[in-house]
């Protein structure tokens, strides 16, 4: 019965920041332009290259790999600043004393908040991407499991900002830090240009960063799609994930403990 409680209590906190969502078009309305703009223009830009190219399809592989990169991206909310302002206020402290854990109360919200996201972009951008180019570089049986394995990636992403906005316990501020989790996800993840068009010796320094497996062997399976890249790409984001989900549950308890000891 606690557990069956404990389900109807996380669960209403994702479908009131669902409908919430939902509620709120202009922010989704407004995301959805963004990809929309992006999509339009960098294909306008590939068509281009294309003409130069000898390979006729690199519009389609470009713009399909731009769709699941900015989908990761542009999902995700700004969990590291409304966790921020929680610790910095002491609003926590008031959470810490209800039947509910306060990370999973937010993460449930936020959890709500990226899946409308991704759901209302991904129709959108793969509606747009379809109709500006029907040749797609991979089949139509292989859309789901790379649309899943996406989802994954923006779940991660969501811990790692989960993580990023934790970090202000010891920070005075997170922005400058989200700012660069962000920068780094372009330039060692490939979310907006594969890293194949990269040095080797950079790719190497990648590999090393969750980026590239959160980023690039997630999305490249746009064009590039085998059993051994979804194993590879699955491996190392679930070795990423135990990670950050041990750096959450450490600083959550060292957020408990300073609660306790100095009353917030």
């Amino acid at each position: 019965m606690a557990i069956k409680s404990r389900f109807r209590k996380y669960g209403a906190f994702i479908s009131l920041a669902a409908r919430q969502a939902i509620t709120n078009k202009t922010v989704l309305c407004g995301g959805i332009f963004l990809l929309l703009i992006l999509l339009l223009t960098y294909n306008q830009l590939w068509t281009v290259i294309g003409k130069d190219s000898a390979d006729p399809s690199i519009n389609a592989t470009f713009l399909w790999y731009l769709l699941f990169g900015e989908l990761i991206i542009l999902s995700a909310p700004k969990v590291e600043r409304i966790l921020e302002q929680d610790i910095k206020s002491g609003t926590l402290a008031y959470y810490l004393n209800k039947p509910v854990s306060f990370f999973m109360m937010r993460f449930c919200e936020n959890l709500s908040l990226m899946s409308i996201n991704f759901v209302s972009l991904g129709l959108a951008g793969t509606l747009t991407a379809w109709l500006l180019t029907p040749q797609t570089p991979f089949t139509w049986p292989q859309f789901p499991l790379i649309v899943s394995l996406v989802y994954l990636s923006s779940l991660i992403n969501l811990l790692l900002y989960t993580a990023v906005g934790f970090s202000s316990l010891w920070l005075e501020h997170t922005k400058t830090l989200a700012m660069a989790v962000q920068r780094l996800a372009f330039i060692f993840g490939g979310a907006i240009f594969p890293l194949s068009i990269y040095p080797e010796w950079f790719v190497d320094i990648a590999r090393w960063t969750p980026f590239y497996s959160l980023y690039y062997l997630t999305i490249k399976l746009s064009y590039d799609f085998s059993a051994a890249d979804v194993s590879r790409a699955l491996g190392l984001n679930c070795l990423w994930l135990a990670f950050i989900i041990g750096f959450i549950i450490w600083a959550y308890r060292t957020m408990q403990k300073r609660v306790n000891v100095y009353g917030g």
